[in-house]
């Protein structure tokens, strides 16, 4: 068993965000000990590790929250987890995109800065530029 202290060591949060999201309802199986102190086992670890995945892709505590709800309900809610789950992929795919469009501009930027720092012609490439504020401008019409 973990204490709350051995869960933020753990997960590297503080403790006060383990009794919150205990609190909440999110870790469903916490135990209290005899002096009502929070106690948790490794099956508790994998609800707050999904907590945390889930956070990281940009899901609400609200949401996260909901589908574990339909989690402990069974299979009658399948479908309705796998259209939660959908959809956050969904989400998180666009932010990947994004993200490699921001690493191709670094990357763009770090070679152009290479290049002048040796000396030679900048390597910008303005057409790239161009075509990604093009694709901003066409969702504005």
């Amino acid at each position: 068993m973990y204490t709350v202290k051995d869960v933020a060591k753990i997960f590297k949060l503080s403790v006060h965000t383990i009794r919150y999201y205990d609190d909440l309802g999110l870790i469903p199986y916490a135990k209290r000990s005899q002096a009502n102190t929070r106690l948790f086992d490794d099956n508790d670890l994998e609800w707050i590790f999904m907590i945390l995945v889930l956070r990281d892709t940009g899901m609400n505590l609200k949401k996260i929250k909901h589908y574990f709800d339909l989690y402990k309900k069974g299979d009658v809610t399948l479908s309705e987890r796998l259209k939660l789950m959908q959809e956050q992929r969904d989400k998180t795919i666009s932010q990947l995109n994004e993200l490699q469009v921001q690493l191709d501009i670094l990357n763009q930027k770090v070679n152009h800065y290479k290049n002048l720092s040796k000396g030679g012609a900048g390597t910008w490439n303005h057409e790239y530029i161009q075509s990604l504020i093009a694709k901003k401008k066409s969702t504005i019409t």
